[in-house]
Order: C-alpha cells, then structure tokens, then sequence
C-alpha cells in the first residue's frame, strides 16, 4: 500500500477524516520499519481501532513452500502468492546471499521469465505476468523475516564477533 491508500483504508475502519493521515503513518511505521504481522502489536494505536483493522484488513505475506541453505549461508526460497483475481496460487523465488558486512536480496519482479536461461529455474517457464508492487515489497518484507533484519530482532542480539557475519 502507498500512504494514500493506508489513509484510505483508515476511512473504510471508520477513522475520521482529519486522523487519517496521522494513524496511516502510524500503521505504515509498523508496517515497513519494525515488520509487525499484526495489528495487535501496535501499540500506540488504540485498541478498539486495532481490532477494527484486524476485522477489516489482513497483514499478509507470501507462502514459503520450500526453504534451501547451502553451505556458503545463501538461502532459496520458492513463494506462494495470494491467490490473483482468478484464485491462481502462482510461486515465484527469492534468494539471500549473506555477505560478510550486508547481504544481497534476489527477488522476482515477474512469475516466469521470457529469456530461456537454462541455469534458472524461473527460465525455465514462460512467463505468466509481472508481479505488483506489493508483491514485490512482500518478498523483501519475508526475507526480513526469515534473516531476522528488524529492528527489534538487531536490537536483540549482539553484533557478530570481529570477522564474524550474521546470516
């Protein structure tokens, strides 16, 4: 979602117009820079109106079908997504590379691909569609997740020994 559209969506769980804006930043806070996947973690947000997006609105993310780790620390991950307006379940891949000061993301931005790449799985298909916007940020919000790059997960643990690396 673009802010706009959060403000939007404020308007359809009955916040008034003139809050909107101020809890869309909120919601949008929660969101993308600490990763929660439920309303109920919000809590600066009042809880009748947590509730009320809970009832309304779902913090989703892709399905993780299958999860690879070779021995470098770089992941795999072949992801469901929400049924398109079809009801179709597509997957697409998504790897982490883990560098020793950062890491490398590899999403898709399409289901299938038109170059016949032998190398890539994803070559392999013809392609089906691009993926939207949201779609996209869902990878990367998942692989956060699943490396644990969110603020309270950093704050939780201690920086890795001199040399050392998270993965």
């Amino acid at each position: 979602l673009t802010r706009e559209g959060l403000a939007e969506a404020m308007g359809r769980a009955g916040v008034q117009e003139k809050q909107r804006r101020m809890r869309a930043g909120q919601v949008w806070h929660w969101l993308y820079h600490r990763g929660v996947t439920s309303f109920a973690e919000m809590t600066n947000i009042a809880k009748d109106l947590r509730q009320r997006l809970e009832d309304e609105f779902v913090i989703g993310r892709p399905e993780i079908v299958t999860e690879q780790t070779s021995n470098d620390g770089t992941k795999k991950w072949l992801l469901r997504l929400a049924p398109d307006a079809r009801g179709a379940r597509l997957e697409v891949e998504m790897v982490y590379i883990p560098e020793e000061d950062r890491g490398t993301l590899c999403s898709s931005s399409q289901v299938g691909c038109p170059l016949p790449c032998t190398f890539c799985p994803t070559g392999t298909q013809k392609l089906v569609r691009n993926l939207t916007a949201g779609e996209i940020v869902a990878q990367v919000m998942t692989a956060r997740d699943r490396v644990k790059d969110w603020p309270q997960d950093i704050e939780a643990n201690p920086p890795p020994p001199l040399g050392g690396r998270y993965i």
